[in-house]
């Protein structure tokens, strides 16, 4: 019994330790530096620990460099805005990345103004694809970026997804998850390796680090004015 006990105790502190060391991590990375988000809020939003799993996959790319924003809020011609979840900027281009933290088969094609999430019933959402094209012209407008400047296109859902065969013909674009993610901007990365240098890298980063400081009541505008366009089923995570 007291050898239970002991083994017990055991566990529960190398438990203990672990979750110690994740928070320490945590507090530690450019998304909580940038975000501020709790280490508890994060691992129970859906949207932000979406979010944080892309950057987790990525964080490796600071080594050479790369520097990442959060929930930059851009503005929009008929004065609202648009919300992109994550940006890396990176020596070989800037990519935008939109975080569907969703469970289900997706289906949907890349042309469709809807995409469908099949769990217990059938929902359907709007085109992440078309949504973040949006966003990189929005990056592109705002930037002064010329067509020498790759800005790419990252729809990422998470691994408890079954995602269909989706033909995108946007060689710019690509769908894809979290065990995917590396691999995907690998493969975009290897394309203009040098077209950034270190200063553009972070003249960009400087120019675009204001979108992520709104207030609480702008980002609240910005989900009714969704709402208002799109309906309130518009936004799920």
């Amino acid at each position: 019994m007291e050898v239970r006990s002991v083994l017990t105790a055991a566990v529960l502190s190398l438990i203990c330790l672990w979750f110690s060391d994740r928070r320490r991590r945590y507090k530690r990375s450019s998304y909580y530096r940038i975000t501020r988000n709790a280490y508890e809020l994060t691992m129970k939003d859906k949207g932000r620990f979406g979010e944080y799993q892309i950057f987790k996959k990525l964080a490796f790319y600071e080594q050479g460099g790369a520097r990442f924003l959060f929930n930059c809020y851009l503005p929009r011609e008929d004065g609202g805005t648009t919300e992109i979840d994550v940006l890396m900027i990176h020596h070989s281009g800037i990519y935008v990345f939109e975080s569907k933290n969703y469970s289900g088969r997706i289906c949907g094609r890349e042309t469709d103004q809807n995409w469908t999430q099949l769990l217990k019933k059938k929902t359907s959402f709007l085109n992440p694809l078309r949504q973040n094209r949006s966003h990189v012209i929005r990056v592109r407008k705002l930037m002064g970026l010329g067509k020498e400047t790759p800005v790419y296109s990252l729809v990422v859902f998470s691994d408890r997804c079954v995602l269909e065969k989706m033909a995108v013909k946007d060689p710019d674009c690509q769908v894809t998850n979290w065990k995917g993610l590396r691999r995907a901007v690998r493969r975009f990365a290897k394309r203009q390796p040098g077209t950034l240098e270190k200063r553009d890298v972070e003249r960009l980063y400087q120019s675009l680090y204001p979108y992520t400081r709104v207030s609480r009541k702008e980002k609240r505008e910005h989900i009714r004015n969704i709402h208002r366009r799109w309906g309130k089923r518009s936004i799920f995570w």
